[in-house]
Protein backbone atom coordinates (compact mmCIF):
# COMPACT_ATOMS: atom_id res chain seq x y z
CA UNK A 1 0.00 0.00 0.00
CA UNK A 2 1.30 3.56 -0.83
CA UNK A 3 1.30 5.29 2.60
CA UNK A 4 -0.12 8.48 3.58
CA UNK A 5 3.38 10.65 3.13
CA UNK A 6 4.21 9.52 -0.34
CA UNK A 7 0.33 10.20 -1.11
CA UNK A 8 0.68 13.85 0.50
CA UNK A 9 4.21 14.39 -1.61
CA UNK A 10 2.66 13.38 -4.67
CA UNK A 11 0.03 15.81 -4.33
CA UNK A 12 2.70 18.29 -3.24
CA UNK A 13 4.46 18.00 -6.07
CA UNK A 14 1.31 18.32 -8.66
CA UNK A 15 -0.13 21.19 -6.62
CA UNK A 16 3.14 23.09 -7.20
CA UNK A 17 3.08 22.07 -10.75
CA UNK A 18 -0.07 23.18 -11.68
CA UNK A 19 0.67 26.79 -9.01
CA UNK A 20 4.21 27.20 -11.20
CA UNK A 21 2.10 26.78 -14.73
CA UNK A 22 -0.59 29.19 -13.71
CA UNK A 23 2.18 31.63 -12.62
CA UNK A 24 3.51 31.44 -16.43
CA UNK A 25 0.07 31.70 -17.61
CA UNK A 26 -0.18 35.25 -15.88
CA UNK A 27 3.07 36.06 -16.68
CA UNK A 28 2.42 35.60 -21.08
CA UNK A 29 -0.45 37.42 -19.90
CA UNK A 30 1.37 40.15 -18.82
CA UNK A 31 3.39 41.04 -21.99
CA UNK A 32 2.21 44.81 -24.16
CA UNK A 33 1.97 45.01 -27.64
CA UNK A 34 5.60 46.53 -27.00
CA UNK A 35 6.84 43.15 -25.61
CA UNK A 36 7.12 44.80 -21.83
CA UNK A 37 5.62 43.01 -18.85
CA UNK A 38 3.22 44.73 -16.79
CA UNK A 39 1.66 43.60 -14.25
CA UNK A 40 -1.16 44.88 -12.30
CA UNK A 41 -1.53 43.92 -8.45
CA UNK A 42 -4.56 43.69 -6.42
CA UNK A 43 -4.81 47.56 -5.69
CA UNK A 44 -4.55 47.92 -9.35
CA UNK A 45 -0.44 49.31 -9.50
CA UNK A 46 0.73 48.51 -12.17
CA UNK A 47 4.27 46.87 -11.84
CA UNK A 48 7.27 46.10 -14.46
CA UNK A 49 9.09 44.06 -12.11
CA UNK A 50 8.36 40.63 -9.55
CA UNK A 51 8.80 40.54 -5.87
CA UNK A 52 10.62 38.33 -3.76
CA UNK A 53 9.42 38.13 -0.18
CA UNK A 54 10.80 36.05 2.29
CA UNK A 55 9.35 35.81 5.60
CA UNK A 56 11.89 35.35 8.88
CA UNK A 57 11.54 35.11 12.77
CA UNK A 58 13.28 38.09 12.86
CA UNK A 59 11.32 40.24 10.30
CA UNK A 60 11.00 39.90 6.65
CA UNK A 61 13.09 40.31 3.78
CA UNK A 62 12.00 41.67 0.05
CA UNK A 63 13.09 42.82 -3.24
CA UNK A 64 11.04 45.02 -5.04
CA UNK A 65 12.62 44.57 -8.79
CA UNK A 66 13.07 41.65 -9.35
CA UNK A 67 13.80 41.18 -13.26
CA UNK A 68 11.43 39.28 -14.77
CA UNK A 69 13.84 36.41 -16.50
CA UNK A 70 14.91 35.50 -12.77
CA UNK A 71 11.46 35.00 -12.08
CA UNK A 72 10.85 32.67 -15.31
CA UNK A 73 13.15 31.20 -14.91
CA UNK A 74 13.10 30.30 -11.30
CA UNK A 75 9.56 29.20 -12.12
CA UNK A 76 10.51 26.88 -14.81
CA UNK A 77 13.33 25.49 -13.04
CA UNK A 78 10.94 24.52 -9.96
CA UNK A 79 8.48 22.81 -12.50
CA UNK A 80 11.22 20.59 -13.45
CA UNK A 81 12.60 20.03 -10.54
CA UNK A 82 8.77 18.81 -9.31
CA UNK A 83 8.19 16.71 -12.07
CA UNK A 84 11.79 14.76 -11.52
CA UNK A 85 10.59 14.71 -7.76
CA UNK A 86 7.27 13.27 -9.40
CA UNK A 87 9.42 10.47 -11.02
CA UNK A 88 11.71 9.16 -7.63
CA UNK A 89 8.31 9.06 -6.19
CA UNK A 90 6.64 6.84 -8.60
CA UNK A 91 9.55 4.58 -8.00
CA UNK A 92 8.81 4.64 -4.44
CA UNK A 93 5.16 3.73 -5.05
CA UNK A 94 6.24 1.10 -7.67
CA UNK A 95 8.17 -0.30 -4.43
CA UNK A 96 5.57 0.09 -1.91
CA UNK A 97 2.88 -1.75 -4.36
CA UNK A 98 5.32 -5.06 -4.33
Amino acid sequence: MITKDIARLIYNCYSEIESGEKMIEELKKAIDENGNFILVDSWGERKRFLELHIPSKSGSYSIKQMPMQLGIDAILNHIEAQKKELERLKLTCKTQLL
